[in-house]
């Protein structure tokens, strides 16, 4: 797609000039364009056919004119749309006012070309960039909504899995967290993981547990599992 330097309104050019054509009405908001293709008169054509196809094209041509001034009227405001998305608006918004046939004779064959007028209103294109800001702003509120749900969501989980300390539970592994103690300063290093397996399925998020653990298993040369121990240490915030 040809992209103009800037998306300012260009004066017309002359008629027999069939690249770029734009002019003002009294309106300055108002834009005209032209689009114009010349399709052959086969044998096997009607011309009715041949109209249709000319002005076909001549109506993608002065869409992309006009695709081409709302790619550059977006970027004059610092924003950039797919192709196809450029296109799509630019087929909305144009309005075609006129359509003129000619026949033009040549040595080879005849041709019949089509003009096409269109019109855009640069309040249309506009509207279509508050449109824009519009969605990207509901779009904003529903993700941070939707990031809210997932940290409730998974608040709940936690608050669910976590286990309920209970006073008997914590009277009880403080029993069990002494006596595997006793048993790691007697170098007992099974005895000791024993119990301290028994104090963490009683509570499970005291780090110091599974610190002393992970000594007993570094002692009887169980590095897997002591470095299991460690990663749970760092998930606690040890």
């Amino acid at each position: 797609m040809n992209r103009p330097a800037s998306s300012k309104f260009v004066p017309g050019l002359p008629d027999d000039d069939i690249d770029t054509q734009t002019k003002s009405q009294g309106d300055n908001s108002i834009k005209i364009y032209d689009g114009v293709a010349d399709c052959p008169v086969n044998d096997s054509d009607t011309f009715k056919n041949v109209k249709i196809r000319a002005k076909d094209l001549a109506i993608q041509k002065v869409q992309q004119k006009i695709a081409d001034y709302v790619y550059g009227f977006w970027k004059d405001r610092y924003l950039t749309l797919p192709d196809d998305e450029v296109l799509s608006i630019a087929s909305e918004i144009c309005t075609i006012t006129d359509v003129k046939y000619n026949f033009i004779d040549s040595d080879d064959n005849t041709l019949i070309r089509a003009t096409v007028l269109a019109q855009i209103d640069d309040n249309d294109v506009m509207n279509y960039i508050i449109q824009f800001f519009k969605e990207r702003n509901e779009l904003k509120i529903q993700n941070e909504a939707l990031r809210k749900e997932n940290e409730d969501l998974k608040r709940q989980i936690a608050e669910l899995t976590t286990p309920i300390i209970t006073k008997d539970k914590i009277s009880l592994f403080n029993q069990k967290y002494h006596e595997a103690d006793r048993l790691y300063r007697k170098k007992d290093y099974k005895g000791a993981i024993k119990l301290y397996n028994e104090a963490i399925q009683l509570n499970p998020n005291i780090a110091i547990t599974y610190y002393n653990r992970r000594n007993c298993y570094r002692n009887i040369g169980d590095d897997e599992k002591a470095r299991a121990d460690f990663k749970k240490l760092k998930e606690l915030g040890w």
